[in-house]
């Protein structure tokens, strides 16, 4: 044991240093807050972009979408039925102008539709439910199946 602390007390402090300071950050700690500050500009663009979405007529077109599928799932056809109309008027008041869409009913309006469908759906040939949908009695309609056509083709058409 006597050699240990022969050994021990040869031992001394080191004096002089200094103690190292955390500034200037070295390399890996810029590039850490770099890609924090991209991170955060990335997720606030799109937050935005998201908010500006949920906000815009493309937004509350999907929300009502999204209600149109629950009513049919309940069996709620005549409901779904005018809801989509209502929907697809609002869309084109939107998207075109109100003087140019919004006094059409009838024919004409599944004729206008027709005209400015991209995707080349018939409405004056297979839109009539949506015409009578909102003046039918309850349960004239009683199958959703027509209405699931015509939701899948107001979904090509708004987007």
């Amino acid at each position: 044991m006597n050699t240990s602390d022969d050994l021990l007390s040869r031992l001394y402090d080191i004096k002089g240093l200094d103690r190292i300071s955390w500034w200037p950050l070295a390399p890996g700690w810029w590039a850490l807050l770099a890609m924090a500050a991209l991170a955060l500009i990335v997720g606030g663009v799109v937050y935005r972009r998201r908010l500006a979405y949920a906000r815009s007529w493309k937004g509350d077109a999907s929300r009502a979408f999204a209600a149109l599928d629950a009513q049919l799932a309940q069996g709620d056809v005549q409901k779904a039925g005018a809801a989509l109309s209502g929907l697809m008027r609002r869309v084109a008041m939107k998207r075109y102008s109100r003087e140019e869409c919004a006094g059409l009913q009838g024919q004409d309006w599944l004729h206008w539709l027709t005209a400015k469908d991209p995707a080349g759906f018939n409405w004056a040939e297979h839109g009539q439910l949506l015409v009578e949908a909102p003046y039918a009695p309850p349960g004239h309609h009683a199958t959703a199946e027509p209405f699931k056509a015509l939701i899948a083709a107001a979904r090509g058409w708004i987007k």
